[in-house]
């Protein structure tokens, strides 16, 4: 049987964040971004800005405005705390 994966449920500290993380906050704080333009607008690879993207989700930093075309928008920058 398989286990199913925690989601962080609060949100993250600054020092918390990696490089990824950060260069996608950077481009959602010029406005909503799809996940294929993260990954253009990044240096990382297609799954660590997908996979960075579910974790900063979870947290509530950012949300999919748009499912079809996973329109993500920034909502909290946790870099902006403290």
């Amino acid at each position: 049987m398989a286990m199913a994966t925690s989601r962080i449920s609060k949100p993250m500290d600054p020092e918390d964040l990696r490089p990824a993380d950060e260069q996608i906050l950077d481009q959602l704080q010029q406005g909503r971004a799809t996940k294929g333009a993260l990954v253009d607008w990044t240096e990382f690879s297609r799954n660590t800005v997908y996979n960075r993207l579910e974790v900063l989700e979870a947290a509530g930093h950012v949300n999919c405005v748009h499912e079809g075309t996973r329109l993500f928008e920034l909502v909290d920058d946790p870099r902006d705390s403290g």
